[in-house]
């Protein structure tokens, strides 16, 4: 039986919201043989409806406190498909993943563009864990429809950002598995590259950690990798 730790960046009360799922045998052996489906727009348009019937004085528009804004509706949408992605590809870790979803910016670079051409995230205040460090303050995102709050989509880019640049500094112990993904592969590739600057030489050395995105991304990421010694997976979106 797997657990799954789903981290979003969220504006409510300026913390990590982190999200526990547990998934029976059976729902492995179907992970592991069912191609998962990449969300489109037209799911993300159909989950903010259904929020918004469900709370009718919400409207769908960017503001952070509105449980029904495209940016809280998005990481609920992304999680399942992220998450089934993840599980096909943990191999013989055993420990609970790190999944970290990354929003798209509201003008996503396009894929292949790299951190050094298209330019960083700045870093915002979290409380990442790592080894030595305390976990963040989490909200339980399956009982709460505000799974990605954030003013704008680049604050929350931010706070993944810090989050993971906080983490890779840390270090991870052996046997761990980190994930990123979101809905744009270049914005993931550039967080992973910028974070992994910062990575001592073998530190990653027994961790995997797995870039969820576009071909194009795969190889600057993992060259940004290869020097922390990090077993790098890709998995195609």
């Amino acid at each position: 039986m797997r657990k799954f730790l789903f981290i979003a960046a969220i504006a409510l009360l300026g913390t990590l919201g982190l999200s526990a799922c547990q998934s029976s045998n059976q729902g492995q052996s179907t992970a592991t043989t069912a191609k998962a489906t990449k969300p489109t727009t037209a799911d993300v348009d159909n989950a903010v409806k259904d929020c918004e019937a469900k709370h009718p004085k919400a409207t769908a528009d960017a503001s952070g406190d509105n449980p029904c804004s495209r940016a809280n509706v998005v990481a609920m949408v992304w999680q399942p498909y992220l998450q089934q992605i993840v599980e096909a590809n943990m191999g013989t870790v055993t420990n609970t993943p790190y999944l970290y979803f990354v929003p798209a910016p509201e003008n996503a670079p396009a894929s292949g563009a790299s951190a050094a051409t298209a330019g960083t995230v700045a870093a915002a205040s979290s409380a990442p864990a790592g080894k030595g460090k305390k976990a963040p303050s989490s909200v339980n995102l399956s009982n709460n429809p505000l799974v990605t709050n954030a003013s704008a989509a680049d604050d929350a880019i931010s706070r993944v950002q810090d989050q993971l640049d906080t983490v890779v500094q840390a270090t991870v112990l052996p046997g761990n598995m980190v994930a990123a993904g979101g809905p744009s592969s270049a914005t993931t590739a550039m967080v992973l590259e910028t974070a992994f600057k910062g990575a001592a030489p073998g530190s990653f050395k027994g961790v995997v950690v797995l870039f969820i995105g576009d071909q194009a991304d795969e190889a600057a990421v993992k060259a940004a990798l290869a020097p922390s010694g990090a077993t790098f997976k890709f998995a195609q979106m």
